[in-house]
């Protein structure tokens, strides 16, 4: 018989609680009134994820043949042509992709501005350089990195043994979920013939699916005995996409541009956090631009 006063006695602290509380000032206080300058607004940056149209199979998970997408063909053409519109309306001024070359991307790009060069079954050349050529943009960035690891580890014998040398803390729970994402991959190459090409990287941005795939890294050799799984990673996986975002940085965004960063899905999780912790940029949701608010 004392539970429903106790219960109205909580509720009755609980809006004293929250009525106590200015949000109207807090609000004023939060850091972007700060660090952002309204008259220099932050550079907006749509975040591509893709999968590989070529399918060069150089990631640890292979798709079989059965399920690759043929980008080519009529019907998967028209499905790009559809994407293309969407990111046409975004009204992009830089294009950045995976590509580590700038002259090859500059002699490849203007090869095809003028006629010579054949598109590929690549997502760089079906999405950056139609796009590019559609608006008159003068370049296509190349802004992949190598990481300290790949650089060093010849020189550095410690480096070497972390490559050679993991030592999982609980060898059953990483076999159990290498099991579950090897499902997840497969089930990801199904889910890419089912659904149209704009469909999938509207799959491919959702910010479940990237928290999910980023989790991969942090569930197989990433919990070990010693520091060999941590350390490994961030020379590795997060120095890489950590070198992209500086090279992005590097061609000095101007505050009227609007740019598109064309990556594998795999390394929007890391961009992303990026991106979004900047104040220098701020992130567009593709979804925003098939299905305004």
């Amino acid at each position: 018989m004392k539970i429903l006063p106790i219960l109205l006695l909580i509720c009755f602290d609980a809006q004293v609680f929250a009525q106590s509380v200015n949000w109207k000032k807090l609000e004023q206080q939060q850091a972007d009134k700060i660090l952002i300058n309204p008259a220099a607004p932050p550079v907006k940056v749509l975040l591509l994820g893709s999968f590989h149209f070529g399918y060069p199979n150089l990631d640890q998970h292979k798709t079989d043949a059965a399920h690759m997408v043929d980008v080519l063909s009529d019907q998967r053409q028209q499905e790009i042509r559809q994407l293309l519109n969407v990111l046409a309306a975004f009204k992009p001024t830089r294009i950045y992709v995976e590509e580590d070359n700038q002259a090859y991307m500059d002699s490849l790009y203007n090869a095809y501005l003028q006629g010579r060069h054949t598109l590929r079954r690549n997502e760089i050349d079906q999405l950056a350089f139609r796009l590019s050529k559609e608006l008159n943009l003068p370049k296509v960035y190349a802004v992949d990195a190598s990481n300290f690891a790949d650089e060093r580890y010849r020189k550095i014998p410690v480096i070497d043994s972390l490559w050679n040398h993991p030592l999982p803390a609980d060898t059953l729970r990483d076999k159990m979920m290498e099991q579950r994402y090897t499902r997840l991959y497969t089930a990801g190459d199904s889910v890419q013939i089912e659904n149209t090409i704009l469909e999938s990287f509207l799959l491919m941005a959702d910010n479940q699916t990237l928290r999910r795939m980023h989790g991969a890294y942090l569930t197989t050799g990433f919990n070990t005995l010693d520091n060999s799984g941590p350390d490994l990673l961030a020379m590795w996986w997060y120095d890489r996409n950590l070198r992209i975002f500086n090279n992005i940085l590097k061609t000095a965004p101007a505050v009227n541009d609007r740019i598109v960063v064309l990556f594998g899905n795999g390394h929007m999780p890391i961009l992303k956090h990026c991106f979004e912790s900047s104040p220098e940029f701020e992130v567009v949701d593709l979804k925003a631009l098939v299905r305004p608010h």
